[in-house]
């Protein structure tokens, strides 16, 4: 399956129960993970263009959508049976499993990345590398409030990936404040957490 489970505090058994809840739904309605998730990516930003009449998904993708919503749901009842509703509101759910090797990363092979992401940096990219983003997921999976964290880093990385479009601004405070952001990051996964 082409899928993962993002549910902190979990354990790889329940993670796995969830995904088999997930299966089970995309099956019942012959539907692959991808084509699900495409039609909730569809049906979701649509809604953040402000529901342009335009660009209204098809019956398809609505349908798609909805098999995504209910894999979802199946998946987080299956993967948090038990859990108390505190512990609930951490789950995530369903991610659509596009990068492995990035997405699946460890602890110690995502900061390793993510310091030879930004060593490699020229700062002469036009594009944002997404590699960093799932990096800093992989990263704070099982942190209770990471999304400073994570915005922090991948605000600092854009900074430093599209400097050359500042070429009078020196690109080392750029790629340091990278570094910091990773040191932040690091320290923060090293403490433990609440659940």
């Amino acid at each position: 399956m082409d899928v993962i489970m993002r549910a902190r505090g979990a354990s790889p058994e329940e993670m796995h129960r969830g995904i088999e809840a997930a299966k089970t739904v995309l099956d019942r309605a012959g539907v692959t993970a991808e084509q699900a998730a495409d039609g909730a990516f569809a049906v979701e930003g649509w809604d953040e263009m402000g529901f342009p009449s335009d660009e209204e998904p098809s019956e398809v993708e609505y349908a798609a959508a909805d098999v995504w919503y209910e894999a979802n749901k199946a998946a987080l009842q299956a993967c948090c049976e038990g859990w108390p509703e505190e512990k609930r509101l951490r789950a995530f759910g369903l991610e659509l499993l596009t990068n492995p090797e990035v997405q699946l990363a460890d602890r110690d092979t995502a900061l390793a990345k993510l310091r030879a992401l930004t060593e490699e940096e020229d700062g002469r990219g036009e594009f944002v590398n997404s590699d960093i983003g799932m990096l800093a997921d992989a990263l704070a999976v099982d942190l209770d409030n990471p999304r400073d964290l994570i915005a922090a880093l991948t605000i600092a990385f854009t900074t430093l990936e599209l400097s050359g479009f500042h070429p009078d601004e020196p690109i080392e405070p750029k790629r340091q404040a990278v570094y910091n952001a990773i040191d932040a990051l690091e320290a923060a996964t090293e403490m433990p957490t609440s659940h």
